[in-house]
């Protein structure tokens, strides 16, 4: 089956080894280097050589939470390494971070499935990839005896050839881009250099997309804590005009209303400018 991934929300379609449903995904390719080096930011990116120079290219993967960036991911690299390699692959990024559980997302279910079992079961390329070291199954039908129970599961599957990439990470965090085949013996020197340099594009994207998510994140409870403090702030004063009473003396029967009714301040507080007359004041923040 073929595979449609242009750039900016566009129509995909199911992976090799998948008959799933096609959605629409957002991605686009963009460079740090200045505008004059030249690789594109916009349009598609089947005339820029980015296997020759993979630290000039950023792919915008960010998504509103880490397994939908893995999964843009591997949309975009399924995309982009057939129109590299002439291949079709499924592809499947995993991503294993300290304190929290491990996460697979790919662009088919069999080729997500496939590399969770790996990861999970620590048998396997996925496995092998990372611990930082790249690992490639040529054939499924072939003799072998490393990973007997994933190339017994290889063999059940559609597949007949995988590579497991490894991706450099910020320190802590360990990730794999899975290539996938129905033909065996496709990881010729030329694809896995091809596969190499993407994943080093992939890697810097996604840990730019993190700091993105983390810089956004930060902004909205800074914002949510201002907020708060104003509210009690405002309220204080209603307070310290109905009881004609001090700041310190109208914030401690907001607490003591907040204890009694097992709430935070803030929300008393919320609760109190919401009854007056014309309701609770905006709050303003300047850009």
């Amino acid at each position: 089956m073929s595979s449609e991934l242009n750039v900016h929300g566009a129509r995909y379609q199911a992976g090799v080894g998948d008959g799933g449903s096609s959605g629409t995904a957002w991605s686009r390719w963009q460079s740090p280097a200045p505008a004059s080096s030249g690789p594109a930011r916009d349009g598609t990116f089947s005339q820029d050589k980015w296997w020759e120079s993979p630290a000039t290219f950023m792919l915008d993967v960010h998504a509103d939470t880490e397994h939908d960036s893995l999964w843009l991911l591997a949309l975009t690299a399924k995309s982009a390494l057939l129109e590299a390699t002439g291949h079709a692959f499924d592809c499947a990024v995993t991503l294993v971070r300290p304190e929290e559980v491990p996460l697979t997302a790919g662009n088919s279910n069999r080729a997500a499935g496939l590399a969770a079992w790996d990861q999970e079961s620590g048998e396997g390329p996925v496995s092998q990839a990372l611990g930082g070291r790249l690992a490639v199954v040529v054939n499924a039908a072939s003799g072998g005896t490393r990973w007997p129970a994933y190339r017994e599961r290889l063999r059940m599957s559609v597949y007949q050839s995988v590579a497991s990439v490894p991706l450099q990470l910020a320190a802590g965090h360990c990730g794999a881009m899975t290539l996938l085949a129905t033909k065996g013996a496709i990881f010729t020197p030329e694809v896995l250099s091809k596969a190499m340099a993407f994943a080093e594009v992939a890697a810097t994207s996604l840990v730019a997309a993190d700091e993105v998510r983390q810089a956004l994140s930060t902004a909205h409870h800074l914002r949510s804590a201002i907020k708060g403090r104003t509210s009690i702030d405002v309220a204080c004063g209603v307070i310290m005009a109905r009881k004609r009473c001090s700041y310190d003396e109208a914030f401690g029967i907001l607490v003591e209303a907040s204890s009694h009714n097992n709430a935070y301040p803030k929300d008393v507080a919320e609760t109190i400018l919401d009854d007056l007359p014309g309701g609770a004041p905006a709050v303003h923040f300047k850009r």
